[in-house]
């Protein structure tokens, strides 16, 4: 789905080893800095799926600005947007599998727990784990309500190739399609949140462990 106009990505941070041996912190940015770049493919995504967005509708306009007499050129238009609508599948199937091979470096940490001396970075590494967790399932949740808003899409120029359609039908689907991505828009919002509060915990992190980080 297209994220970059509504939601921030994982934050970068670069650590200035100093010492021979890797701590257990430092083994702990390595899993968590390796979870960003997991995520490098998500990034990469944005922007052509908002492009593919932005182009499907102005199809629709196209579309709904003709006559009933130019049913070749509107199943046409109708065409190409189908075409767009399965690259937006592909976008965002890798999309996933970014995001899950992101999460599943993550949980590496766990390891480590053990291992982190002081009551308070295990506290703070704890709720670094808990608002992960939150912002995987946020994603997921966020995934199928994106796809579910896709399928809409796809039905809606499916239904305009069809000759028979009448306003009433089309008028009621246009409602199902918004309703769709009024879902969409909510669990942006709480993707969006529990990004935020992870970014901020990291740098909490790092800087209770007193990790030498510059942030880029």
């Amino acid at each position: 789905m297209s994220l970059n106009r509504w939601l921030p990505l994982l934050g970068v941070a670069v650590i200035v080893l100093t010492a021979c041996g890797e701590e257990p912190t430092e083994v702990v940015y390595q899993h968590l800095e390796n979870s960003v770049e997991h995520e490098q493919v998500f990034e990469e995504q944005q922007e052509p799926l908002h492009s593919a967005e932005e182009r499907e509708n102005e199809l629709f306009e196209e579309i709904v600005a003709l006559g009933t007499d130019e049913f070749e050129q509107i199943s046409t238009l109708a065409d190409e947007a189908l075409v767009s609508i399965d690259s937006r599948v592909t976008m965002i199937e890798q999309e996933k599998e970014s995001i899950e091979a992101s999460y599943e470096e993550f949980i590496q940490i766990e390891e480590q727990v053990s291992n982190i001396e002081g009551e308070e970075l295990r506290s703070l590494l704890e709720d670094l784990k808990k608002t992960m967790n939150e912002r995987f399932e946020n994603y997921q949740a966020l995934y199928v309500a994106y796809s579910e808003a896709i399928n809409s899409d796809r039905t809606l120029f499916e239904m305009l190739k069809q000759e028979d359609l009448t306003l009433e039908e089309l008028q009621s689907h246009i409602e199902l399609v918004n309703e769709s991505y009024g879902q969409v828009n909510e669990q942006k919002e709480k993707f969006n949140r529990s990004t935020d509060e992870y970014n901020e915990m990291k740098r909490s992190f790092y800087k209770a462990a007193e990790l030498n980080v510059r942030y880029e």
